[in-house]
């Protein structure tokens, strides 16, 4: 996908309210309990997602951008492990505070979630018909007959063309690719009011991804979803995001429209990210730009600003003291040296 800064004016939707504020995370943490003591994979992280809005969250691995989905989904409470502080909050519903029960039923009709493993999202035992089945039954209930054929349709959505075949297999027989195309049918046969999407279509082809997308667009402008899209292609979020959400080390450094990211990025690790991605036009050079090091271990993270012994701003401010976030340039960006304050690009 083209990240030129022409396609990357996105869409904003005029008028919005907090009445449209569908997910709220505030202040949110995550910490694993081990025996070396406890590690904080999400720190202090705060965003939001609108109704009718798809928001990228972007990172590299180990940015905390999996877990702070799987938290929203309330599965990492699942682990006596974790401890997770701060509030989610779902169309105004505190959902940290719900019980398990209540968190089940909102899970496939509210909020869904499409994972980076099908295989292990699949039950093994369970024929692809039966679990696409069980998604389909949250949502509407329907002669067999008509089941069967609106099954073998959300199939058709998603690339899978042999419809009736993948319906009576079961996971081990098909690739990881068919899987994550079923995985993707099944958390969009529910309609929910928010999809969560964790590197949806890393195992598929450009051409499949470029068709799932499509759809995930056209469902939010039809159906009003909103998605939160994890995802580590920037090209991806310059073409279909309306924010884009950067997290390092397990916060929130920068939270802007496209065109603000993509043209004139605040945080300096946001501006490294972009200057690692290769040119579609003009000259090529022998060797990219790279971010010197690498994301901290959460048993070692660095005091002050986490990013700040990878940054070529940093300053002694930016060792000691971690910068708040606040509103520069039109991002929201967290970091004591935004570039636009200087006059970068």
């Amino acid at each position: 996908m083209s990240t030129d800064v022409t396609t990357m004016e996105k869409r904003v939707t005029a008028g919005q309210t907090d009445a449209d504020r569908l997910l709220r995370i505030e202040d949110l943490g995550v910490t694993v309990q081990k025996q070396a003591g406890p590690l904080s994979l999400v720190r202090d992280a705060s965003f939001e997602v609108r109704e009718g809005e798809i928001v990228c969250l972007v990172g590299e691995s180990g940015s905390g951008k999996s877990v702070t989905a799987r938290t929203i989904m309330g599965l990492t409470q699942l682990d006596d492990a974790m401890d997770v502080t701060g509030r989610i909050e779902l169309a105004g519903e505190e959902l940290t505070d719900l019980s398990a029960e209540r968190v089940r039923r909102l899970r496939g009709r509210e909020l869904t979630m499409v994972f980076q493993e099908p295989l292990s999202s699949l039950d093994p035992v369970y024929s692809i018909e039966f679990q696409l089945r069980e998604a389909l039954r949250r949502r509407e209930r329907l002669t067999r007959r008509a089941e069967h054929e609106r099954l073998v349709e959300a199939l058709a959505e998603v690339g899978v063309h042999d419809g009736p075949r993948v319906l009576g297999s079961y996971p081990h027989q098909l690739s990881g690719g068919m899987c994550q195309r079923v995985m993707i049918a099944m958390a969009l046969l529910a309609r929910p009011r928010l999809l969560i999407a964790d590197e949806p279509t890393t195992a598929l082809d450009v051409t499949v991804q470029a068709q799932i997308l499509n759809l995930i667009d056209r469902l939010r402008r039809e159906e009003g979803m909103a998605v939160l899209l994890v995802t580590h292609d920037l090209g991806v979020a310059a073409d279909l995001a309306d924010r884009v959400v950067v997290m390092y080390a397990g916060q929130v450094v920068e939270d802007a429209a496209p065109k603000d990211i993509f043209a004139r990025p605040s945080h300096p690790y946001t501006a490294g990210l972009l200057a690692s991605i290769p040119p579609l036009t003009g000259e090529r050079p022998t060797r990219l730009p790279a971010i010197r090091g690498s994301v901290p271990d959460p048993s070692a993270l660095p005091t002050g600003c986490a990013f700040h012994p990878r940054c070529a701003f940093a300053t002694e401010r930016c060792a000691n003291e971690a910068p708040p976030a606040r509103d520069v340039g039109g991002s929201r960006v967290a970091c004591w040296n935004p570039m636009t304050t200087k006059g970068a690009a």
